[in-house]
């Protein structure tokens, strides 16, 4: 109960002179309601009501006590609204680490939302690879870690916000591009571009392989690199193929610059994650954040 409730209670009783409709008006039992104002009593040491058959009315005290309560309560209440509001603007700054593809396609209208309900905290934004994401959190260099795949430590709590799936990326002039799926042993007569070690993208695609009974060793891999941007440019101009998600060719594909045709392999679906460490439970701006993350809507991104 919080402290200045028997107030409340008091000033509910003498404006419905009932104790019947001052429970109803606060959603209390009429003996809770009782109890109450037997505490303030017993606090001041006099009757507070005179109980009367048809109602009840303020005693003396009583009335002195109202003119009194009536700032108390209103003083008390404007302290919560006070500490709400400062809260509400609590400062400082959270540091966030994001894969590439979530650092470009998922952290600006997150941002947004963030900013909507954390107006006064400064974001840094540290963009790197999911292994190397997921390292800097467990160390405690980053507040909280975007990333595409699982990471495997005990120390960070992990939780998926977004849905996105795997596809075969190539020019829309490819053989390739007017199919509704494709199997990855259908990649293995073509020039493919991947995605560096430790990169989620790259981890994901390792795994449905193995599922397959494949590995990368059997496919042409004529380039490696950490750099999206590179890879679509690249594909573009026909130099290979590649794996990518498809929020990172959404772009693309609307102005049909490139064709996306997603994977036959159940491993080619997963989620983004939002993770951070367990120390940071508590934390009001990881807290707000991830919030975000949750209400989080794909028709938003860009």
């Amino acid at each position: 109960m919080n402290p200045f409730e028997p107030w409340k209670t008091f000033l509910a009783v003498a404006d419905e002179q009932s104790i019947s409709k001052a429970a109803v008006k606060l959603r209390l039992s009429q003996p809770a309601v009782s109890q109450q104002i037997k505490q303030l009593e017993v606090l001041y040491r006099t009757p507070l009501f005179l109980r009367r058959h048809r109602g009840i009315s303020l005693t003396e005290a009583g009335r002195l006590l109202y003119e009194q309560a009536t700032r108390i309560v209103s003083q008390i209440e404007e302290s919560f609204d006070l500490v709400a509001d400062a809260t509400d603007r609590l400062a400082g700054t959270l540091t966030i680490g994001a894969s590439m593809t979530i650092a470009e396609y998922v952290v600006p209208t997150a941002l947004q939302r963030f900013r909507s309900v954390r107006p006064h905290v400064k974001v840094k934004l540290i963009t790197g690879n999911t292994d190397d994401i997921g390292r800097e959190v467990a160390t405690g260099e980053l507040s909280l870690g975007l990333v595409e795949a699982p990471l495997y430590d005990t120390r960070l709590i992990q939780e998926p916000f977004l849905t996105d799936e795997l596809g075969v990326v190539m020019p829309t002039w490819h053989s390739l591009a007017h199919h509704t799926k494709i199997s990855l042993t259908a990649l293995q007569n073509d020039r493919l571009l991947i995605r560096e070690s430790g990169s989620g993208t790259r981890s994901v695609f390792e795994t449905a392989l193995r599922l397959e009974g494949l590995s990368l060793r059997d496919f042409s891999i004529y380039l490696e690199t950490n750099n999206p941007q590179a890879l679509k440019a690249l594909v573009e101009s026909g130099y290979g193929i590649s794996v990518m998600s498809k929020w990172a060719v959404r772009h693309e594909v609307t102005l049909r610059q490139l064709a996306f045709v997603p994977i036959e392999s159940k491993a080619a679906k997963r989620n983004f994650l939002a993770v951070w460490h367990q120390s940071h439970s508590t934390d009001p701006l990881v807290t707000a954040f991830v919030e975000g993350l949750r209400e989080l809507d794909h028709t938003e991104l860009r």
